[in-house]
């Protein structure tokens, strides 16, 4: 069914979302994007590429946390002004011009099916681990190419699936999730600091058939160490815009959406610090480097470290719950991918089909569009092994707030953008400017730090792969700008508009 253009060029109201969710769905939905890989698989593989960050990775994570309370300010003040699905697309698109807006959430937009398709390879090997303690015939033929294909395609298929049958059960899903996940983090906390590290390390040796000790001389690293790791956790934080990404979809958002951020935010980062403070508790920075080095990488995670202390029963639990947990996030990235296709088709950035909704009020091109694409990465990860990497993952999320408060200050600075409708109720919040200030501080020196990985080739260097999906979204952008010209439209014109959803 195609759609009809009004006189403006822009899409008609014919296709709408459904209301339905409220503070409790927005909270879940941003604990279930952020809580995953970034806290039991991140967290303690960033002392592969950092070994100078030592026993810090903890506070780390706990910092990089602080530092996003800017960005989470930013995201409750646009969502009391512009609840949309869009979200961060379409405040940038409304406060830097759609061109800026577009090429920016297009490089975080365009990699997620390429962290898909690493998190539906992760779900196998953390799947197939689970499955190794009670069988390990049927576990290594999970944990075997094939095995991680029919697993990560499952993952895919079937988290695409929960996304089609309606945002009211994609709300019930992470909701319920939310429960497995608080549980989870409190037994990983009881038994990492239940543990003394001696008990940890004898146990580590034997299992792990590993001889660890503390080196004769400490890696150095410093403060440049520290600062990118927590570049690196951006990563982990970067799924609280799964709340904002409901906004057209929650029923009173001007006032439940931004509960339902700041929720998000809160408990992430209780939840980030407590696991991490715990596994590191237990676990010392130089176990964990050791066992890396020694090519264990496989006890380097949330649930490895835990594995080598715990009951064999409790061991298995954690990790059917872990492989839950990680498959679990390709739910949200589902849900803000679809509703960023759907915002780029009300604009007409993508084919006006994207801006469809199917008979349960579901934008079902974005949907189909990043399951296949998430199928291909996974194919890729299956047997090439290469996908963006967290580094270019952490910048795109870094550009994306940069320009959100970039965007603050051009709506103040700018007359013509100062005079848009929706400038006065942002500006009017307190502390706006100062926050997009501080935010500039911030991000800056994070994207510096992570710009470049140290020992890593061109190819897979995170300016290197933005680079690439910037001209791709350049050239959508041009497409774009052609189709707009031809119907008398134009960004600046889009610009002025606000998206019906």
């Amino acid at each position: 069914m195609s759609q009809n253009l009004n006189p403006a060029g822009a899409p008609a109201h014919d296709f709408r979302l459904a209301k339905v969710l409220g503070v409790l769905a927005v909270t879940a939905s941003a604990i279930a994007a952020e809580y995953g890989a970034g806290i039991n698989f991140v967290s303690t593989q960033s002392l592969a590429v950092y070994p100078g960050v030592r026993g810090l990775v903890p506070l780390a994570m706990f910092v990089t946390g602080i530092l996003m309370l800017p960005k989470t300010y930013l995201f409750v003040m646009f969502s009391r002004v512009m609840p949309r699905a869009g979200s961060k697309y379409v405040w940038i698109a409304r406060s830097l011009g759609v061109p800026i807006g577009f090429l920016v959430t297009f490089l975080w937009w365009a990699t997620g099916p390429a962290g898909a398709g690493v998190l539906a390879y992760a779900f196998g090997t953390f799947f197939g681990q689970a499955v190794l303690g009670l069988s390990p015939a049927l576990g290594a033929a999970l944990l075997s190419p094939v095995g991680h294909l029919a697993l990560g395609l499952a993952a895919i298929w079937i988290t695409y699936a929960v996304n089609a049958a309606g945002v009211h059960r994609y709300g019930l899903f992470v909701t319920v999730l939310l429960f497995v996940i608080v549980a989870t983090a409190l037994a990983i906390c009881a038994i990492g600091f239940w543990t003394p590290q001696a008990v940890f390390v004898a146990a580590a040796s034997k299992v792990a058939k590993v001889t660890l000790a503390p080196p004769a001389m400490a890696p150095s690293g410093g403060l440049f160490d520290f600062v990118a790791v927590c570049s690196l956790f951006v990563f982990a934080y970067a799924g609280l815009g799964a709340g904002p990404a409901l906004g057209g979809e929650v029923g009173d958002p001007h006032r439940k959406l931004p509960r339902g951020i700041i929720y998000g935010f809160v408990v992430a980062l209780v939840l980030f610090t407590g696991v991490a403070l715990a596994l590191f508790h237990a676990a010392p920075w130089w176990a964990v480097t050791g066992l890396i080095k020694a090519g264990k990488a496989n006890y380097a995670t949330a649930p490895g470290l835990v594995g080598l202390i715990a009951p064999d029963w409790l061991s298995v639990t954690l990790n059917f719950a872990v492989a839950l947990i990680v498959g679990k996030t390709l739910a949200p990235g589902f849900m803000v991918a679809s509703r960023f296709a759907f915002a780029y088709g009300q604009d007409r950035m993508l084919p006006a089909v994207f801006a469809e909704t199917s008979k349960r009020k579901v934008p079902l091109a974005g949907l189909i569009l990043h399951a296949v694409l998430s199928t291909a990465f996974l194919v890729q990860a299956v047997y090439v092994g290469w996908a963006m990497g967290v580094a270019v993952r952490s910048i795109a999320v870094l550009l994306v707030w940069l320009t959100l408060a970039l965007g603050v200050l051009n709506l103040k600075l700018h007359p013509r953008w100062r005079a848009a409708q929706w400038a006065a109720p942002i500006l009017d919040q307190p502390f706006a400017t100062l926050t997009a200030i501080v935010s500039i501080i911030i991000a800056v020196p994070l994207i510096a730090s992570i710009a470049i990985v140290p020992h890593t080739a061109l190819v897979f260097q995170p300016l290197f792969q933005g680079a690439v999906v910037l001209v791709i979204g350049l050239v959508c952008l041009w497409f774009a700008g052609s189709s707009a010209r031809a119907r008398g439209d134009s960004f600046g014109a889009i610009a002025m508009r606000v998206p019906i959803e």
